[in-house]
């Protein structure tokens, strides 16, 4: 029963591939969701923001506001109701911390949402050379099965003529098979890979044909490494390590801070009274050099990530210049069409054994295949380096 809903699956699949209109890239780059990580940096640039709002002005928090009412009982005097209104200012005496922590987040908030913004271009770049590559394998995977059913037949026929022996039928049956098998895989990595498109864009949610990726965009190599160097990339890893370090030591700098101004109206048995002072939280003993330290920590912390990122960013960039610069230019793919009629009429004559036209068969596929996987390489290789480039 899973078998053969497997083969219904796939043959659905096939069909729906063949009957529809292309989607092209620009397509389906158009119907693109943003991506978790999108989410992640703008709620991290959303919680700097509220970090520095909550810290602006002379205040380290919000006022605070409290009224207190109550009776006084004084011996031989009627009940009294004394009133009193108080507020709590609490003082934020770093300001240049803050300023420093606006400044940097300035350029870092469009540099950082255009590293993400790229980062999910280039994902669906390759999810979509991916699935293109599978539905053209898997074309080529149904050209040839039904190539080698026509050979099989082709075969039995001379059997019956006593032309040709039966072992030369089983060589073609059990060709069939492994034919069969490799169209088996070639649709599900169809859906597969067009579940990976599905992810990341809103798209039918079985696989309709994809448009070509179109000619190879040319890339200037002069001074490529250096330019790869300066891309967005490398600038925003430099910002956000700039702005994590000046938020801790904003809220190093809230966490110290101990100064209040209070000030506050009573009325007491009739009489209104105005007080005004000044209130500071003291500390416990070592707490402000165990923070500090703690801050210290955190920023090496941060500081040694953004190194290993950078490095492999590094590392990332010499082997995208040494794939770009090694990869020899590719050709479109080859028809092999007339050569395998041409083979298909020689077996049928008795001119080609099956034993000898599988193997030139087998070539004339893997050299197809191989074209199309250099084409994709090709591809991708320039998708990454774009998305590298400033």
């Amino acid at each position: 029963m899973t078998s053969s809903f497997s083969v219904a699956l796939s043959c659905l699949l096939g069909m729906q591939v063949s009957a529809q209109t292309p989607l092209s890239y620009p397509d389906i780059l158009a119907r693109v969701r943003p991506t978790t990580q999108q989410w992640r940096m703008e709620s991290q640039l959303a919680e700097w923001e509220v970090q520095i709002q909550e810290s602006w002005g002379l205040l380290r928090e919000r006022p605070i506001l409290s009224f207190q009412a109550g009776p006084r009982w004084t011996p031989g005097s009627p009940t009294a109701i004394d009133k009193g209104i108080d507020v709590e200012l609490p003082l934020f005496l770093s300001p240049s911390v803050r300023s420093e922590m606006v400044s940097s987040l300035g350029p870092a908030h469009s540099l950082m949402l255009e590293s993400s913004r790229r980062e999910a271009v280039l994902r669906v770049k390759l999810a979509y050379l991916e699935a293109w590559l599978a539905q053209r394998i898997l074309e080529i995977r149904e050209t040839d099965l039904a190539t080698v059913e026509r050979w099989l037949e082709a075969s039995r026929s001379r059997v019956t003529v006593d032309s040709e022996s039966d072992y030369q039928v089983s060589l073609v049956e059990g060709e069939m098979l492994k034919a069969q098998h490799e169209l088996d895989e070639a649709r599900t990595r169809v859906a597969q890979s067009w579940g990976e498109l599905i992810s990341l864009a809103d798209i039918p949610g079985t696989p309709v044909p994809l448009a070509e990726p179109g000619p190879i965009q040319a890339i200037p190599e002069d001074d490529i490494e250096a330019r790869l160097g300066q891309g967005p990339m490398r600038k925003a890893l430099l910002v956000q390590l700039d702005v994590e370090e000046r938020s801790l030591r904003l809220k190093e700098a809230q966490a110290s801070s101990r100064w209040s101004l209070r000030g506050g109206v009573a009325e007491e048995d009739g009489a209104k009274v105005l007080r005004l002072g000044v209130a500071v939280a003291l500390p416990r003993a070592g707490e402000g050099v165990a923070l500090q330290r703690n801050t210290d920590t955190q920023i090496r912390v941060l500081q040694e990530q953004y190194r290993q990122a950078l490095a492999e960013l590094d590392a990332r960039i010499l082997g995208v210049v040494y794939r770009f610069q090694k990869t020899s230019a590719v050709s479109p793919v080859p028809d092999f069409s007339r050569a395998i009629e041409d083979l298909g009429l020689r077996l049928e004559e008795g001119r080609e054994q099956p034993s000898e036209a599988f193997s030139i068969r087998r070539q004339l596929l893997e050299a197809q295949v191989a074209a199309l996987r250099r084409i994709q390489a090709r591809h991708m290789i320039t998708a990454e380096i774009q998305f590298l480039l400033p």
